[in-house]
């Protein structure tokens, strides 16, 4: 039950063997029934996390503390504080499940909720493949480690990019249509993104000055490049591919290439 308790983030009484053991076998079935729901109402469920966690990170911001407040809804905080394990394996879980294309609509909130509850501490050492390898294989995330920043496209256009070391989300306006893919130059100094259904790469880039060689600076639109015609249904699953620090190629299934230099 102690095992119990450390992964779940609850709070079970140590009154006495018989309390503690129905104490975590309550834990054990409430989780159980979050992830049948969860599996069942995939978009809904990350839906309501994502709200819980950015009501939890605007209480955090206004100084609120989640331990000494005991209201009902920070009391919640502390929960949500203290089980973000669970909330990663309950949304890992949701991810082996459904379908790809399903998740979509979501997928932005998907990475906002496991980078919540990632210690921020094990990117130092670990890759975002080896934390969330699920995540790994999508064409509309990348992760770069030298700026630990994850970009993340989304239906509307936009590509959302969170930087790790504060936590901050920075929305680039890509797009007038759902990107498709996204890719981070090794250093972290370009983005490239691509629209299946405008045809357009678009190119951002950060600022080249003295103090960016310490910090990239925020990244800017440099260009945006009418690269395949529109496709209007469908996808032609592109990825990008970097062939050399300012050469990136984008990748189509039917074998189409197209390259781009910074």
């Amino acid at each position: 039950s102690s095992g119990i308790n450390a992964e779940y983030g609850g709070n079970i009484p140590a009154t006495g063997n018989k309390e503690r053991l129905a104490a975590a076998a309550t834990v054990r079935a409430a989780y159980q029934a979050c992830i049948l729901i969860a599996n069942q109402r995939p978009q809904q469920s990350i839906n309501a996390l994502s709200k819980e966690i950015l009501t939890f990170k605007c209480d955090v911001e206004a100084g609120l503390s989640v331990q000494s407040v005991s209201s009902f809804p920070s009391s919640y905080h502390v929960i949500l504080d203290k089980g973000r394990y669970p909330v990663y394996l309950l949304v890992q879980n949701v991810i082996e499940k459904t379908k790809a294309r399903e998740l979509v609509p979501v997928l932005v909130k998907i990475v906002e909720t496991m980078l919540f509850c990632i210690d921020v501490e094990q990117f130092k050492t670990r890759t975002l493949g080896e934390l969330i390898p699920s995540l790994t294989k999508n064409p509309l995330i990348d992760y770069c480690p030298t700026t630990q920043q994850v970009a993340v496209g989304s239906v509307e256009g936009l590509v959302h990019v969170f930087d790790i070391r504060n936590g901050k989300c920075t929305p680039l306006h890509c797009h007038s249509a759902p990107t498709s893919a996204v890719a981070f130059s090794a250093n972290g100094r370009a983005l490239v993104t691509f629209s299946d259904s405008e045809g357009k790469v678009s190119i951002w880039q950060s600022s080249a000055g003295l103090l960016s060689l310490m910090s990239p600076g925020p990244l800017k639109l440099s260009r945006t490049v009418e690269a395949l015609p529109p496709l209007k249904n469908g996808s032609r699953n592109a990825i990008f591919k970097w062939e050399a620090p300012k050469l990136v190629s984008l990748y189509t299934v039917d074998g189409t290439k197209k390259s781009f230099g910074l």
